[in-house]
């Protein structure tokens, strides 16, 4: 008996599911009930000096491939470039200070775990038409 009305409970939301997906519309307008199209294959952005950011606490944006960094518990690639002992002989951007604080606000030899995963926060960037206009002013 209890299969029973699974089966058809099943059944029911299935034919709901259905029924309702062919009224609704993406925001874009596009309609749920057809199959998407492979999205394009974008180039990573290399851009020579950095990306300039659009709000002063911004974290800067990525201006090179990462794809074959590693940045796990035991190592993390991006210091072999950012850290304070090779900054200057890479030409790069030095961590910032505020990487070095726990959550007390106390200064560590190392790089805190809470900012030790890089790409949580600074991604890299494609070369593509944005898919929405924005009209976004930061403030500097």
């Amino acid at each position: 008996m209890k299969k029973t009305k699974v089966t058809l409970m099943a059944a029911a939301l299935a034919m709901t599911t259905g029924a309702l997906a062919g009224d609704v519309m993406s925001l874009r307008g596009d309609d749920l009930t057809k199959s998407s199209a492979e999205p394009d294959r974008h180039k990573l952005m290399t851009v020579q000096g950095g990306i300039e950011r659009s709000y002063k606490e911004q974290p800067p944006m990525v201006p090179h491939e990462v794809d074959k960094y590693e940045v796990n518990i035991k190592v993390n690639g991006c210091m072999k470039c950012h850290s304070p002992e090779t900054y200057e002989k890479e030409k790069s951007p030095v961590i910032g200070e505020s990487h070095f604080l726990d959550r007390d606000g106390n200064k560590l030899g190392k790089v805190s775990s809470r900012r030790y995963f890089c790409n949580q926060c600074h991604v890299p960037q494609l070369e593509g038409t944005p898919l929405v206009e924005n009209q976004f002013q930061g403030r500097r």
